[in-house]
């Protein structure tokens, strides 16, 4: 069994020492303004599941998110002369 350490004022001070995996994360890098996109609200959808898959692959196809692709086909929908 290791022997008790006595208690002086020297040992109560010893120094906090930080590990380097509980620092916090370094901040992203600010986007410029003109990067930046316009304010967005989240709208909720249910769909079945293939097509929930199909719209997914179709996106990443792309090298587009869920819903950049999503307001792309809803802008084509849209300019149809049948339902501007």
């Amino acid at each position: 069994m290791a022997k008790a350490v006595i208690l002086t004022p020297d040992a109560l001070a010893a120094p906090q020492i930080t590990p380097k995996a509980a620092t916090p994360a370094r901040s992203p890098v600010p986007l410029s303004t003109s990067v930046q996109k316009a304010e967005q609200i989240p709208l909720q959808v249910r769909i079945p599941r293939h097509a929930a898959r199909a719209i997914k692959i179709a996106a990443a196809e792309r090298d587009q998110t869920i819903s950049d692709f999503m307001l792309a086909c809803f802008h084509a929908y849209m300019k149809d002369d049948k339902h501007a």
